[in-house]
This record gives structure tokens, sequence and C-alpha cells, in this order.
């Protein structure tokens, strides 16, 4: 990304935007974005979104729950987790001790459970305590942290591919890409433009998609913020009677995809070369999912409490919520059925079985009383 240089402090965050050294055409320099791990079949990636931790989060609490969220997917993944797509909105209005110390948590996860963990922005990891590059640079000297930000003209900051080869290394022909992109932010990083509204991929970041991908190998893209494929899909469900495949709730909207200037071609540019699946965060109220036309996109599930998320109750007459209810426990197995008041928090699992294929589930983990945490896996 390419970063001016000037500094704008406020009482409640500072925006510092530098720049040094030249600045690259990312079409010139592809193999800059290019990360390799070793694939397997049952690659298991776990998701988790929209973090939020702040200045007024207890760090001891929050990771008594990821705590949580890590044990059980490791126990229920075959081979355990090897990747963590932690899918932006880690922080907002957070400090430097919050970021380090979320950042020496998750190495020691890292360590414990042996995966890496790659890193997107959300819009809300721009407003803190600290300078964006200051935030960056804890990310790129984290040793089990996949972070690639090249000194570029590509817009946004996280956007990166993760090759899954045989032997691990970028030598050899992926047997699947998995995409990271920064889907924009809130506040603009240009000099003097301090406020915007929410925002899309843009059109760079799209051909630089079709430049990354290698031809006849299939991917899946993680980014933060939904793009209009989510609402198009919805709407054609709900208005046009469509009946593609969907699962799981939607209890507000999609942030600002309904805005036309925000307008992405990238699902369908993307489902053009290779896309098959495509999964974001940012509406803490949401983790619907949908079968598009090949391609599956939907939101992965909110992780802990931090801000706001979504209480399930079966009692609630509201439509949508009876909706999604009725998809999740139409995806549970034969007898089982969700009575009970839950909390819509947790995390998602996507298992690439095998180079072809992957699978789907969210987990809902709720914290209660005792040793009795609401704990449910739900198949897409």
């Amino acid at each position: 990304m390419n970063k001016k240089t000037i500094l704008l402090s406020f009482p409640l965050f500072s925006l510092a935007l530098t720049s040094c050294g030249q600045v690259i055409n990312w079409n010139e320099h592809l193999d800059d974005y290019v990360f390799a791990m070793q694939y397997h079949a049952d690659f298991n990636i776990l998701q988790l979104t929209d973090i939020h931790w702040n200045v007024n989060s207890s760090t001891t609490r929050s990771k008594q729950y990821l705590d949580k969220v890590f044990k059980e997917a490791d126990a229920h993944c075959p081979g355990g987790i090897d990747l963590v797509e932690l899918t932006g909105d880690q922080f907002m209005l957070a400090n430097t001790y919050h970021v380090k110390t979320f950042v020496e948590y998750m190495e020691t996860k890292a360590v414990e459970y042996g995966f890496k963990y790659a890193i997107i922005w959300g819009n809300h990891d721009r407003h803190g305590l600290y300078s964006p590059n200051w935030l960056a640079n804890q990310y790129r000297n984290a040793s089990h942290c996949i972070y690639i930000e090249p000194e570029d003209n590509l817009y946004g900051r996280s956007n990166f591919v993760i090759n899954l080869t045989p032997d691990g290394t970028t030598a050899t022909t992926p047997v699947w890409q998995l995409f990271n992109l920064d889907s924009g932010a809130s506040f603009s990083e240009s000099p003097l433009a301090i406020g915007r509204n929410y925002d899309y991929i843009r059109d760079d970041q799209v051909n630089w998609y079709v430049a990354e991908h290698s031809p006849g190998v299939p991917t899946i893209a993680y980014y933060h913020i939904p793009q209009q494929d989510n609402l198009v899909a919805w709407n054609l469900i709900h208005e046009g009677g469509a009946s593609f495949k969907h699962n799981f709730f939607k209890l507000e909207g999609f942030g600002d995809a309904d805005k036309p200037e925000y307008k992405s071609k990238f699902i369908k540019t993307a489902k053009e070369n290779g896309l098959k699946g495509a999964f974001m965060g940012h509406a803490h109220n949401v983790d619907w999912t949908v079968d598009y036309d090949g391609v599956v996109i939907g939101l992965g599930v909110k992780t802990g409490t931090e801000l706001y998320f979504a209480h399930i109750d079966p009692a609630d007459p509201k439509e949508e919520l009876q909706e999604g209810l009725a998809k999740v426990n139409a995806s549970l197995p034969v007898g089982e059925k969700i009575e009970e008041k839950f909390d819509l928090i947790g995390a998602s699992l996507v298992t690439i079985t095998d180079p072809e294929h992957f699978t789907l589930e969210h987990l809902y983990l709720n914290e209660r009383e005792g040793a009795n945490d609401f704990v449910r896996w739900v198949e897409f």
C-alpha cells in the first residue's frame, strides 16, 4: 500500500501515515505476495472474526474464552488446526498493550497447537491508540504470523496469497490457494482524509487476484466486509424465490453492501478464476452463508463477547430468527434440536478435504456456569 507521511492526533486515536523507500508496481512483483504451506488432505482453517479487543477489554477474561475455542476446535478437527484466519477487527480503540498482549497470546497458541495464523485488516483495526504502520510491524515481527504488506500501489494493506503446495514451498504448483484481501476501512489513510464510509474490494485488487491465480487451481478468499453479492443472493432467495442452498442466521444487514458506489466485481470475476469459497466478518449478528452459483459465500461466526452480538431465543417469533433456527436445526444430527437460548458467538471451520472439495462448519460456543458450556457444531 502506498503510504504518505503525516501524523494526526486526536483524543481517542492517532492516525499515522508514513512512507519510506520506493513504491513498487504490484504487477511486476507478484512473487512478493506469496506464502507457502504444505498441503495435505483434511487441511483445517479456523476463522476467527470481530474479536474487538479495546481499551475496556479484560485480556485475562478474553483469553479464557479464546482458550476454549482453540481447545474445542483442535479436538474437533481431524489432525488439528493448520491455519487460523483472523478476518478483521481484531481491535477497536485498543492501545499498544492490548495489541502486544494479543499477538503474544496468538504466538503462544500457535506453538501449543502447531498452527500458523494469517491477519486481515478490518475497518476498526485502524481505530487505535497506535499508528497503522506500528500495528503492521507487530504482525511482521511475530514468528508464526503470516502477514505480507509490500510498499506498493495496490489498494489496501493485507493483500496476499497462501499457496498450499505438495512440498510447502513456492517452487511447486499449488493444490489450493487461499487469498487474503483488505476490503477497506472507514478511515482513509490518505493525507488529511479523516472520515469515510465503509469500503469494498477494488478493481486493482481483483486484477491482482487474477494475476496471482494459478490456472485450474481452486481458491478460497478471506476478507472483512461483505460485498454486494451477499445482498444479491439474499434478495434472490427472499424476493425472487431462488432455491440456492443457504444456512445460519441473518439478523442485521451486510454493512454498506447496498450502496451502488460500493459494488465490486470480485465474486463475479474470481468465480471465473477458481473461486470456491469466500468468507468474511463485519456484521456481528450474521453468519448467513449461501451457495451462490457454485461459490460458498458467507460470514464467519463473531468470536467473543466484545461489542455486540446476537442473542438467539427459540421462543422469539421474529421471522428471520425462526428461519435461521430452522435451518440450523435441520443441519444437526437426526433427533437433535436447539431449544435453549444461546448467543451467536464462536468460530468457523473450513476443512479442505481433497484437491477439489472443502466442508464448512460453524461453532457456537457460549460459556455457562460450571462445566456446562453451550457447544454446537453446525454443518453448512
